[in-house]
């Protein structure tokens, strides 16, 4: 992950999203952050559709995202969330994963998705604020086996492969 952007204006962020929370780097804060994004910013990947460019640098996901208040794919979500949350101090570490969810069991794809791993009370947390109407509602704690309650279902990491 890049540094974080000193030009990122995170009052801005907040305000698209509707945060009025403490600016700290704690896990409710994360939780927090986590359940409003995606349900202020969309899921949405038109732009590759109608031949328009996609722009992962960060001045265009937050012209896009916050200020003209449309949605984005899961690198613009989670570049966006990423650098909020490093600019709360939160240590992030963006991921690359495969998406398998509706391919045969056995099938390998690309890793085409990205996702952010965050650091913080003492455990790693997967934090996914962009995949669409499968995003998890809240970070999950990075362990396996451990089911987590979430406002969609449970959850759970397990071993695969």
């Amino acid at each position: 992950m890049p540094d974080l952007d000193s030009s990122f204006d995170i009052e801005r962020y907040f305000a698209r999203i509707g945060y009025v929370g403490p600016r700290a780097a704690t896990l409710d804060v994360l939780r927090e952050l986590h359940r409003l994004h995606p349900r202020a910013i969309p899921f949405e990947n038109l732009d590759p559709l109608t031949g328009r460019h996609v722009s992962l640098e960060l001045d265009d996901i937050v012209a896009k995202l916050v200020d003209a208040q449309r949605g984005g794919y899961c690198f613009e979500h989670n570049t966006l969330f990423a650098h909020a949350l490093m600019a709360l101090g939160f240590r992030v570490t963006p991921l690359a994963a495969r998406v398998l969810y509706g391919r045969p069991a056995g099938a390998i794809s690309a890793r085409t998705h990205m996702l952010l791993r965050v650091d913080v009370g003492g455990g790693a947390w997967l934090a996914d604020v962009g995949f669409g109407g499968l995003t998890p509602p809240s970070p999950l704690a990075m362990m396996l086996d451990l089911e987590q309650a979430t406002t969609h279902e449970p959850m759970r990491f397990i071993a695969f492969g």
